[in-house]
């Protein structure tokens, strides 16, 4: 016979599935999603997307590592932009949620227990609720690899400890080095890991992983230079990104208004964090100063990691084009830390009232997230007939008829599949232009339709052709006179002005 727990924690796991494949099949809606595609699509046909000028090349967000093109690569054997997108969120979800599951249940020392299986499902009620963690592991971004790569880092170092896995060093590194390729804001995540081997682990150990990470670092740099060269890598991830102007007049405005935005969105966990600290900061091990044993403990390498990108987080919203995707650095880190200390208290303590404790604390959190995300499988049905209609499949389907007639600067990837070329992206030339590097009118009519009829945009202020002060209308002066194409109906159209 079935125990209740066993039924009700198989309830909530068929509840979180059918939420994942509901925010899944939303993905196409995504504006940005089709075109964060575009670097994987170019790696797999041999086209440079880390462009230099005036050498010139399509122009993409290339901001980020070339890991984010490889991971997506399987994205791009799909035959319609619809099923790109849908394949690209499904592989950041199954890499985010199995990151997420190996911290939680394959690297215990004893037998797993209903409880870890709670503490998994209430990080994953989470990962859907939280905004910062559901764009990032839902949607297609350099975010969700980056953080799968680093949690498995975390989980690889305490397996290492736990069970004596001789490969432990060298997984977490290449794995720590991994997610720094997939975004340079995950550069927190190999320095809070060593210096927790340090601190649990002493010299020798320590010595070992820095070894392994610039092992890891340097084998990955060099693939990375013998493919792109060090000038185009160089000029895209690290002169753009670091010419990019900040949100507010001052750094330290920008990043007291992206901290209070940080609090706002994360607030539920911080709470459980700080509580957490003040709780253990009162136990009798860190009294009689045995830190070290508590240092132990598996929550410790995820939540040391996301205190430390905490300024990461912040300094990635506080400048121009940054999102409150950028908190998920943090959050996705202590979230797992939070639900693994809760699960790890249970295991551990002694006495009954801790352990209720810890177990009461996790029901209080997925119970009322269940409840959130009980109309989920309601609605999966009517997003799959919906998804002819999205936006990229709209533009996919007008092209297809109207073969080089038409630019849309939003999408990409829609041109791509329609005409078998590559086409510009606003937002890529946004990056250029916020950094103050001009793009030639040569530089970006290479890459538009020769001639077009129209220049179309949807109709939200998301995809005007104005974006952060850039105004992508001054390279197509001509294209001044507003036009209605019924098979574009709500859309906004410019043609040519009349003679």
């Amino acid at each position: 016979m079935l125990k209740p727990q066993k039924v009700g924690l198989a309830c909530a796991a068929l509840l979180l599935l059918a939420t994942m494949c509901q925010m899944v099949l939303q993905s196409p809606y995504g504006l940005y999603n089709g075109a964060r595609l575009m670097p994987s699509f170019a790696l797999a046909r041999g086209v440079n997307y880390y462009v230099l000028l005036p050498r010139g090349g399509p122009l993409y967000t290339s901001v980020y590592p070339p890991m984010v093109a490889i991971v997506y690569l399987p994205a791009t054997l799909f035959r319609t932009p619809n099923g790109a997108i849908l394949a690209g969120s499904v592989i950041t979800v199954v890499l985010c949620f199995s990151a997420v599951a190996f911290l939680h249940l394959a690297q215990l020392k004893g037998a797993r227990g209903a409880v870890d299986g709670l503490a998994f499902l209430t990080a994953g009620f989470l990962m859907c609720f939280l905004p910062p963690l559901a764009y990032s592991c839902f949607n297609i971004h350099a975010d969700g690899p980056g953080l799968a790569f680093g949690a498995v880092a975390c989980g690889a170092l305490y397996a290492g400890w736990a069970e004596k896995w001789r490969i432990a060093l060298p997984v977490s590194a290449l794995s720590a080095v991994l997610a720094v390729f997939c975004k340079q804001m995950f550069l927190a995540v190999p320095i809070a890991l060593l210096v927790w081997v340090l601190t649990v682990g002493g010299r020798k150990v320590a010595g070992r992983y820095l070894l392994w990470l610039t092992a890891s670092g340097v084998f990955a740099t060099a693939a990375a230079v013998a493919v792109w060269g060090p000038e185009s890598l160089f000029h895209c991830l690290i002169w753009v990104p670091g010419h990019h102007p900040l949100k507010e007049a001052s750094l330290i405005l920008s990043c007291i208004k992206s901290a209070r935005q940080f609090i706002q969105l994360t607030l539920p966990v911080l709470f459980l964090v700080l509580a957490a600290a003040i709780y253990f900061a009162q136990r009798e091990l860190i009294r009689e100063g045995r830190w070290r044993t508590l240092l132990a403990n598996r929550c410790v390498p995820p939540l040391l990691v996301g205190i430390a990108e905490i300024p990461f987080s912040i300094l990635g919203n506080s400048k121009v084009g940054g999102d409150y995707n950028a908190y998920s650095f943090s959050l996705f880190f202590l979230t797992c830390g939070v639900t693994l200390m809760l699960a790890d208290l249970w295991h551990g303590a002694k006495a009954a009232p801790t352990r209720h404790l810890a177990l009461s604390v996790l029901l209080a959190m997925v119970l009322p997230l269940a409840a959130y995300e009980t109309t989920a499988a309601h609605h999966i049905p009517s997003e799959v007939r919906g998804l002819s209609q999205s936006e990229h499949q709209v533009v996919f389907a007008y092209l297809k008829q109207h073969s080089g007639k038409a630019y849309f600067p939003w999408y990409p990837l829609a041109h791509l599949y329609a005409e078998g070329q590559f086409r510009h992206f606003i937002w890529g030339l946004v990056d250029r232009w916020m950094a103050g590097e001009q793009v030639s009118m040569t530089e970006f009519r290479a890459y538009i339709p020769p001639d077009p009829e129209v220049i179309v945009f949807a109709g939200s202020d998301d995809q005007a052709p104005r974006v952060v002060g850039f105004d992508l209308m001054k390279f197509l002066p001509e294209y001044s006179r507003s036009v209605n194409d019924p098979d574009l109906h709500g859309w906004i159209e410019y043609a040519k002005a009349l003679q």
